[in-house]
């Protein structure tokens, strides 16, 4: 039974690109043939408006699942397709369209850390003039990570027990400022008054000199002055005292709020912008052309070929059917058609790799496998595949890989193991190690957003505290935790750094061990 989505129309009548001939389809056979040229067409590529109209339908009943499953299904044949790119990502956010994201509350119960993992791999997937929409979809997640922090802050002084230690800390402020007063005076008159009598004094010890008196006078004021501005300098209360415009709880939400009201201004600046590089509206609804996928070498069908074909499903032989044009398995029923298993597969995987169409180049890949079951370049292939590589040099510490791609990928490393000669297991265990440490690398750059993100809210806090000068007493536990999480910081970007070398040398040596592999360097 087939893991596609079936379709819900009726097939039409399709003729061959190639010659003109009516091509055969069968259902379980999931693909069109063409008996006059041997020239053999998957179902999707004629139905591919169709399955879209199907993964659109799933996303706006909410059934996520199917949706991602289609929009899948579509990245297959055309990994580029920015219709299902950001089908994905609205599957991920759980939305049902991009008009959701207006609201930045709306990624308050998204995982931060899968989504942008997400954007990040559907970016460098889309083509160039899209891959735009992407970096500012992350913007738009930063700001609403801003917002919540302020929101949080606001939410604190709603409580009544929080807002009356702030009051009284703005009392304890105020009575300081009061007693900086007191103890605080102006020289500058009484300066001035004792100036007066020493002019006089001066005056008469001159003989008359009012002139020489004047500046003598003059002088001494301007010391005294600049002794007094030096005095105050030095013990100048804090610029909360001048400078602060707050004076008890209230007014310090109000200010939060404030500022809360601006970022959500900048916030709904960037979400048009989001919607403007939004090619939704702009997309033409028509099928993307057809794609020849696999074109037989020769019309005539070589029946005794001596080599044994496994069906990849149950390890079944396959068995040719000259008048279908196809190998079939008569133990699970499954047929194929004979142009995947002759010319040269080989190179149409690799094509289909460097083109980014991934799923068909590990199906090939497959294909080759049937044929001759220890094929280094075919195991190498589907892993390098699996994470979206075109060869391992590809392979970059900034890559993104997912717990389940991991599973898959081992799940593939345990099987070309039993399968390779002695000589190449070295280099798959090798290689098995340096993409287990990029999936270390990828779980540490998550935690360190998470605690980057904790580190935000509790400077959110902090600056409660510090607009109620509490930074000294209430705010200790605050800056102790705080602490906490940037001493985890650090010692997760050691790791990680430590990793990343570790890494790159083992890539160096594999590259040095396989130079002949063009899947290689």
């Amino acid at each position: 039974m087939s893991d596609r989505p079936e379709l819900s129309t009726k097939l039409k009548s399709y003729t061959c690109s190639k010659c003109a001939g009516v091509l055969m389809f069968d259902s379980e056979q999931e693909f069109f043939d063409c008996p006059f040229c041997g020239t053999k067409f998957d179902a999707i590529d004629f139905h591919e408006k169709e399955v879209m109209s199907q993964a659109e339908e799933s996303l706006r009943e909410k059934a996520f699942s199917s949706a991602k499953e289609k929009y899948n299904l579509i990245l297959e044949k055309n990994p580029c397709d920015f219709e299902a790119l950001k089908g994905l990502i609205l599957c991920e956010i759980k939305v049902t369209s991009l008009e959701a994201l207006e609201s930045p509350q709306i990624f308050d119960t998204v995982d931060i850390v899968s989504l942008k993992n997400l954007i990040a791999r559907l970016k460098k997937q889309a083509s160039i003039k899209e891959a735009d929409f992407f970096g500012q979809l992350t913007s738009l997640i930063d700001l609403s990570d801003r917002l919540k922090i302020y929101q949080n802050s606001i939410n604190s002084l709603n409580d009544e027990d929080t807002r009356a230690e702030i009051n009284k800390s703005f009392i304890e402020i105020e009575s300081r400022k009061n007693e900086d007063k007191k103890q605080s005076f102006s020289p500058v008159g009484p300066a001035i008054s004792l100036g007066g009598v020493v002019f006089i004094a001066l005056a008469a010890l001159t003989g008359g000199n009012f002139d020489y008196a004047f500046i003598l006078f003059l002088f001494g004021v301007m010391a005294g002055v600049i002794g007094w501005i030096i005095h105050k300098e030095n013990n100048a209360p804090s610029p909360i005292y001048e400078n602060n415009q707050i004076h008890d709880a209230w007014e310090m939400k109000k200010y939060l709020e404030k500022q809360y009201a601006h970022f959500q201004k900048i916030y709904g600046t960037e979400y048009g912008e989001l919607m403007a590089l939004n090619h939704a509206d702009e997309a033409e609804n028509t099928v993307a052309d057809v794609r020849e996928e696999v074109k037989a070498v020769n019309n005539t069908i070589d029946t005794d070929h001596d080599e044994t074909i496994i069906c990849s499903k149950c390890a079944g032989h396959l068995y040719l059917d000259k008048n279908r044009r196809i190998y079939e398995c008569r133990s699970c029923g499954v047929a194929y058609g004979i142009s995947l298993f002759f010319g040269m597969p080989m190179e149409k995987a690799l094509n289909a790799m460097n083109t980014g169409h991934y799923g068909e180049a590990k199906k090939r890949f497959e294909n080759i496998l049937m044929v001759n079951p220890s094929s280094f370049d075919a195991l190498l292939g589907r892993i390098l595949c699996e994470g979206r590589w075109t060869r391992i040099s590809d392979i970059d510490t900034a890559d993104v890989i997912t717990g389940d791609e991991w599973i898959r990928i081992s799940e593939l490393f345990n099987d070309a193991k039993l399968r390779v000669s002695e000589s190449d297991k070295e280099f798959l265990s090798k290689l098995e190690e340096m993409i287990f440490l990029l999936g270390k690398v990828c779980l540490n750059n998550g935690d360190i957003d998470e605690l980057n993100r904790r580190v935000e809210v509790l400077d959110s806090i902090r600056h409660v505290y510090f607009m109620a000068e509490k930074l000294s007493t209430d705010s200790s536990g605050v800056h102790m935790d705080r602490a906490r999480l940037l001493e985890d910081i650090e010692r997760l970007q050691k790791e990680t750094r430590q990793w990343s070398h570790d890494l790159l040398v083992i890539k160096r040596n594999l590259i040095q061990m396989k130079t002949d592999c063009v899947l290689v360097k």
